[in-house]
């Protein structure tokens, strides 16, 4: 414990000495990577890998980067490979030699990865067979690149790739630590691209480490701990959440994809003690009936990126315990977490502990050092209670967005507060409260629409599994909002019985006035499986673009 102590407090920790200041902490034999499915490098195979072997395997990527492939200290080097654990030691090679690591999202398509390669402006892609067979199939449509990497077993590369198989085979496991400023950008992660092209955010060590080192001291987690880990690694979320477990010494279940009749498996099979997960997991989950699993060596739920419905909470908690002492034992317990892609990492913490539950909305209070302000459309700070925009300054915080000043300005202050977009408030003890996204407030009639709010409510119903609330045009009102809607499994509904509910539980102006039930299947996911809010207006916004008013009175609007 001492030495985890120690480590946290310890200064200039940097992605390039990481590796060596993990080997004093924890015993390197210890074999710590678990998978679902087995790696097949020379130099890395199995399904079980110890410390050392994965530290020798990013000793020998740095090798590689810099010797065959001549990537330079500050050169963006592109990877987009399926979601094993290679994938964040590969990253962390890129890191680890000073360039800059650019994490590509494995379900881009062909328009959308070449503007993120081209605004990067790498050269070296590292990719598999996977994702270049489903959404690159030709080298011709991304001309950036000059190089291209193939992460496969060396009798598995394509012709026209370097095999990374056989550059690390032929490369040295012992490695240099190179001094590398904390504050010189190790990353670029994109956003989503909610509202046009993504902007790419970059990352520092300071960035990266601060944070997650802090929590690697504080989490009640160590080598007799397990965690399942099937976020995708090439977000900042489950960069981050690798980070933390690395550095915590926690043992991980690595999958590569999230599937939750897996996950409920992976978490009875392998005696799982913890588990990090988006809000649309967790409803995933439930529809596999966790209740028959044995999920009881359960100690730690958690959660981020959206909001997580407190029914849900009430639910996993009940499902494992997070302290047994004899016949005594607690429920588990269930972590909320408020980040960004901007924020690298947690902001603002709630942690559902036994006895003690929050209000509706409150995702937690600021984590040290982090400090936060509710601000209006001019910066200046709100009123204790009222909403705003929430603006974070913090070790976290982005330096700024990669070849786009013009971004940069617009979300860091000069005080370097950054502007989230996420419209907030606080309230007793200083807890802080999501309202909504500020390009997602549907401004009807005068009246402010937080879609967060309405989209909770409607999750009440029995039978919604997901559901989005978005604006659309009127001809009077401005915006008026409508919800997009998939159901359970094995439930039916009619648009006309979701609207009634809503009418009876929601108030007259925040009811959505029209109601689309589409399948499960058509529900645009972003990569932390989110609903694309964006994609879904562009779906529907013609239908009522041209709509008259005599039509929205036909509708009831």
């Amino acid at each position: 414990m001492l030495k985890k102590i120690r480590f946290a407090l310890s200064r200039n920790l940097t992605m390039a000495n990481l590796q060596e200041r993990l080997a004093e902490v924890y015993d390197e034999e210890l074999y710590t990577i678990h998978l679902e499915e087995p790696l097949r490098y020379h130099s890395l195979n199995g399904d079980q890998l110890n410390q050392r072997m994965g530290r020798e395997f990013i000793n020998r990527v740095c090798h590689s980067l810099t010797g065959p492939l001549g990537v330079k200290p500050g050169e963006p080097v592109a990877v987009c490979t399926s979601n094993n654990v290679d994938l964040y030691m590969i990253l962390a090679a890129v890191m680890r030699i000073g360039a800059v690591a650019v994490p590509l999202n494995y379900m881009l398509k062909g328009r959308e990865m070449r503007y993120i390669l081209e605004n990067s402006g790498a050269r070296t892609m590292i990719t598999d067979n996977y994702v270049f067979d489903s959404n690159i199939r030709e080298k011709d449509r991304i001309p950036s690149i000059s190089k291209w990497v193939m992460a496969e077993p060396e009798a598995e590369t394509r012709e026209g790739f370097i095999s990374l198989d056989r550059l690390t085979r032929e490369s040295s496991p012992e490695w240099k630590t190179i001094n590398l400023d904390p504050d010189q950008p190790v990353g670029i992660f994109y956003t989503s691209g909610t509202t046009g092209f993504p902007k790419g955010s970059m990352t520092t060590s300071r960035n990266i480490l601060t944070t997650q080192k802090i929590a690697a001291a504080v989490l009640p987690a160590g080598t007799r701990d397990l965690g399942i880990m099937s976020l995708p690694l090439a977000h900042i979320m489950g960069f981050a959440v690798a980070t933390i477990g690395i550095c915590t010494g926690i043992r991980g279940y690595f999958m590569r994809f999230f599937n939750p009749q897996r996950v409920l498996e992976a978490i009875e099979k392998q005696k799982a003690t913890h588990f990090v997960g988006v809000p649309a997991m967790y409803a995933m989950l439930l529809q596999y009936e966790p209740e028959k699993h044995d999920l009881s060596s359960m100690k730690f739920w958690s959660s981020s990126a959206d909001a997580m419905p407190l029914e849900h909470i009430q639910i996993f908690r009940r499902f494992g315990s997070f302290l047994k002492l004899g016949p005594f034992k607690t429920r588990a317990v269930f972590a909320e977490a408020y980040g960004m892609v901007e924020l690298n990492g947690t902001c603002a913490l709630k942690i559902a502990f036994p006895g003690i539950n929050y209000p509706r909305g409150a995702v937690g209070f600021p984590v040290r050092p982090t400090k936060i302000r509710i601000v209006d459309e001019n910066g200046k700070g709100v009123p204790k209670g009222e909403v705003g925009e929430l603006a974070v300054k913090g070790p976290g915080v982005t330096p700024g967005y990669w070849n786009n000043p013009e971004a940069t300005r617009e979300c860091l202050t000069p005080e370097g507060f950054f502007r989230t977009g996420d419209m907030a408030r606080r309230g007793r003890f200083g807890m802080l409260y999501f309202v909504d996204r500020k390009k997602d407030v549907i401004k009807s009639g005068g009246y402010s629409i937080f879609s967060v709010e309405v989209e909770e409510e409607i999750l009440r119903n029995p039978k919604v599994a997901e559901v989005a609330v978005i604006g659309v045009p009127h001809p009077t009102k401005k915006e008026m909002p409508i919800a997009i809607v998939s159901l359970k499994p094995d439930t039916e509904a009619t648009p006309e019985e979701l609207i009634a509910w809503c009418k009876e539980h929601l108030a007259a102006y925040r009811a959505p006035r029209e109601i689309k039930i589409i399948p499960a299947a058509d529900m645009p996911y972003g990569m932390t499986l989110k609903v694309q809010k964006k994609d879904l207006k562009a779906r529907y916004i013609s239908e009522y673009e041209k709509r008259s008013p005599e039509d929205w009175k036909k509708k009831g609007g």
